[in-house]
């Protein structure tokens, strides 16, 4: 029996990393012949409903080292930066037996029983360093070479981020490296309630058909070139209606400077009616709301490896999205492309999309999409288990 874990040391908002490891764990369910046994350590104050989520495929541990403001937090947090060592989080584990620590994203300081398999996601700051401005490049890089050395295995979402990968990790490296894409499952995601489109409607103040972005407002998401191909589409006499959820705090600044300047776009131009800005909603209405749009959109610039592209195709969904390396690489088979800067392009696709019926109906393309997902979400596991069982063989610390 092999134990493996994952310690989920972020805030319970991280709802892309909490979908990412459900998922994952999902996945490794459909082919673990019972040889692994996996745990998720999260806050002592999680959501029942989250922990509802997990427990089929883990067992979930709460614990108070992970809740933040609680004295154990504190000395936890003290003891990690003042003497490099994260002896009480290495103790819990322990008591658990377990053997691997799975998708460490930060640098685990002190000795361990067990081994870790790390997770980088993407190596954004490389590109667009400007969009990143309280990041140091040259301290982020030094925190990155240090996950890559304390593992046994270096997990990566996209061949793209493997060649950022090349770039800052020593060559011998290669050999514990492991490009692992994930596949989302939103038919996974019980509804907690029955939604309508009659209730949505008179929630958010829409009416008919509309495009759906689903992007938190964060400077490299790039909502704007949305905002201007919008204006574009009303100056030729088309009235759009686009949805945007998302958490309306850029997370760089810890404020919503971003949103701002959409809202400021917005008003100057007359769009109140045509862009609607929600905010953070239900996940279940997030899904509601992807699957009954005529197209999603992702005009980002960044991706480390989009997790609503991935659901978009999990349902067969229609995307508008940018023409960037790693939406080019996860390949949704109902994607049109436009370059992230050309609001003339986005507007084109947009007014097409928004008069014509595709030739291949939503029920089709979901269909299509659900056969497809059995398939796409056992070789994940599988790629998964392959990861495990050679770490597992490796002799313990």
């Amino acid at each position: 029996m092999t134990k493996v874990a994952f310690w989920f040391d972020a805030s319970i908002e991280y709802s892309g990393g909490l979908n990412y490891i459900k998922n994952l764990l999902y996945a490794l369910s459909l082919v673990n012949d019972g040889e692994i046994q996996a745990y998720v350590f999260f806050p002592h104050d999680l959501p029942q409903k989250i922990e509802a989520d997990f427990a089929p495929y883990a067992t979930v541990v709460r614990t108070k080292l992970l809740t933040r403001g609680t004295p154990q937090w504190f000395v936890h947090r003290v003891l990690y930066k003042m003497f490099g060592t994260m002896a009480a989080a290495t103790s819990l584990l322990k008591s658990y037996e377990i053997s691997i620590v799975s998708h460490v994203w930060f640098v685990y300081k002190g000795k361990r029983p067990f081994r870790i398999i790390s997770w980088i996601p993407d190596f954004q700051y490389l590109h667009l360093p400007e969009l990143f401005p309280q990041l140091d490049p040259e301290a982020e890089t030094a925190q990155n070479r240090e996950i890559i050395a304390q593992s046994d295995v270096n997990v990566l979402s996209s061949y793209c981020a493997l060649e950022d990968f090349k770039k800052i990790s020593p060559p011998e490296c290669m050999e514990k490296t492991a490009v692992l894409q994930f596949v989302s499952q939103p038919r996974n995601a019980v509804p907690s309630r029955k939604i309508t489109t009659e209730e949505l409607e008179l929630k958010f103040g829409f009416n008919g058909k509309y495009f759906f972005l689903p992007n938190q407002f964060w400077a490299h998401k790039n909502h704007m070139v949305v905002m201007r191909a919008v204006k574009l589409l009303k100056d030729r006499g088309v009235d759009v209606t686009v949805l945007c959820t998302g958490n309306p705090v850029d997370f760089r600044y810890n404020d919503t400077r971003h949103v701002d300047q959409l809202k400021e776009f917005m008003a100057l131009h007359g769009l109140e009616k045509n862009v609607r800005i929600l905010g953070l909603i239900d996940y279940d209405e997030v899904l509601f709301l992807m699957r009954n749009s005529i197209a999603v959109l992702n005009p980002s610039k960044l991706e480390g490896w989009s997790s609503f592209v991935e659901e978009a195709k999990s349902i067969g969904k229609k995307i508008i999205l940018s023409r960037i390396n790693v939406h080019v690489e996860q390949a949704p088979p109902r994607g049109e492309y436009f370059e992230p800067d050309d609001a003339d392009g986005l507007a084109d696709i947009m007014e097409a999309v928004w008069a014509s019926k595709s030739d291949l109906s939503d029920a089709d393309a979901e269909k299509f999409a659900l056969e497809n997902l059995r398939r796409r979400t056992v070789e994940y596991g599988k790629a998964y288990l392959e990861i495990l069982n050679n770490v597992s063989k490796l002799s313990s610390h």
